[in-house]
């Protein structure tokens, strides 16, 4: 029977929004203060699925979880400006695209080990996050 596994991840960033899409005027109104650089301390969660191994009693490591999006997305992003993050060059640095990106990142490595990806949480703050589901 297919499970589900969560891993929290921590990670203190700055951005700012801007689209090259947008006007001052329509950016400002857009975005408000976000559209000056400012920091989060988000939460990320990713959630993946798979079928116990009778053998082990798992259907995938959570240090492996851990390490494949430790190194591909927070490790990149902790305590950096995520507007100069390479991951995130040519996209607007919401949550919605952040969790897009983390997906993107993260997906082949996970399927490579056995986890099927199957949700995507970025949170900016303890009131409003995204998901990404499958």
């Amino acid at each position: 029977m297919p499970m589900t596994l969560t891993r929290r991840f921590i990670f203190s960033a700055a951005h700012k929004l801007a689209s090259p899409a947008l006007d001052a005027a329509t950016s400002a109104a857009c975005y408000g203060p976000c559209e000056r650089i400012h920091g989060h301390n988000y939460r990320m969660e990713v959630t993946v699925r798979g079928t116990v191994d009778p053998k082990t009693g798992f259907f995938g490591n959570v240090m492996e979880l851990d390490r494949i999006v430790r190194a591909l997305v927070v490790d990149r992003c902790d305590h950096r400006t995520l507007n100069d993050v390479d991951l995130f060059q040519g996209v607007i640095v919401t949550m919605e695209n952040i969790a897009q990106v983390t997906w993107n990142a993260v997906d082949k490595p996970l399927a490579g080990i056995g986890m099927e990806l199957t949700e995507v949480l970025v949170a900016e703050t303890e009131e409003h996050w995204v998901r990404l589901t499958k």
